[in-house]
């Protein structure tokens, strides 16, 4: 018998539509358990961006941790193939308070994982697959680019090399504070192109010549390219909603290419985000490259009912 995915909730429905979308592009299904040693956390508390995580003990007095992270478990414990790349896909609960939050909740996460010998080619696709992602769940939605190692580069153009000063700048970048960008950058750093930087709109195509013109060095070159052929590969119906944004930033010891979030019309908030992390795999001493993203499911019945519940 087929089900009418059209009677089902809007999270389930997007579950379905979104596995079959990245089975049809070569991502195998990954379960995982629920909690994994506390230390794999600890470790990594940058990189998940919090250090609220629930934890109990295990009956040898291993501290152990329900995750807050899917992406830490499945680089932990994935078997990456020697040439090629492993292609996973999941849908799991995560465990962690929200920025700015103090209460735990559990957040109904999907996501897709790609780790091996990531090529340009295929961080094209993944981007493209975040953007179809969005579309599924609506056909408004908004995709907003980044790039660390633009900013990683413009930080060594300007100056800026100290490890602590780097990230205070990298902070004013995301807060689009240019008042306190010289003070954060330290004596003798240059930072009017940082603050030409947190100026800039967000239209793709006027941000992408200015990164353009900014870029001198070697690295910040290769990204301003990178993100040109990021730009083109988009069609007519895409295109338009692909933006800029590069107050978008993740914690520079971690990411190191293009990082991207995304939005859906009748949700207020960030529903996807992901990008390029291959300081987190160099971290736990592994050698490939890796992207992905995540998409929190959580709260889409709430902005999305079902259409009898619509009509009431």
């Amino acid at each position: 018998m087929l089900i009418d995915t059209a009677a089902l909730p809007k999270d389930e429905r997007t579950y379905l539509e979104l596995g079959a979308l990245y089975e049809k592009r070569g991502y195998a299904l990954f379960k995982m358990k629920k909690f994994e040693e506390y230390s794999l956390y600890l470790d990594n508390k940058n990189f998940l961006g919090s250090e609220s995580v629930l934890t109990f003990q295990g009956f040898g007095g291993k501290l152990f941790a329900l995750k807050p992270d899917v992406t830490l478990s499945i680089v932990k414990n994935a078997r990456v193939p020697e040439q090629g790349n492993l292609k996973l896909y999941y849908r799991e609960s995560v465990y962690r308070t929200e920025r700015g939050g103090t209460d735990f909740k559990e957040i109904n996460q999907m996501g897709l994982e790609c780790i091996g010998a990531l090529t340009d080619a295929d961080v094209r696709d993944i981007c493209l697959l975040a953007a179809e992602s969005l579309s599924v769940i609506d056909g408004e939605f908004v995709f907003a680019v980044s790039h660390m190692g633009f900013l990683a580069a413009m930080l060594d153009e300007c100056g800026v090399r100290d490890e602590e000063r780097r990230h205070k700048v990298i902070e004013c970048v995301r807060a689009r504070n240019a008042h306190d960008l010289a003070a954060a950058a330290g004596e003798g750093a240059d930072t009017s192109a940082l603050a030409r930087i947190i100026e800039a709109d967000t239209d793709f195509a006027s941000v992408l010549a200015l990164v353009g013109s900014l870029a001198k060095g070697e690295a910040a070159s290769s990204a301003a390219a990178e993100l040109k052929a990021l730009y083109d590969s988009f069609g007519d119906s895409f295109r338009g909603r692909v933006k800029l944004d590069l107050s978008i930033v993740n914690d520079i010891d971690y990411y190191n290419g293009i990082i991207f979030q995304g939005y859906v019309s009748r949700v207020p908030k960030v529903i996807l985000s992901g990008g390029r992390y291959d300081g987190l795999l160099a971290r736990i001493g592994k050698g490939q490259s890796a992207m992905g993203f995540a998409l929190n499911l959580g709260e889409l019945n709430a902005f999305y009912p079902r259409e009898k519940e619509e009509a009431l």
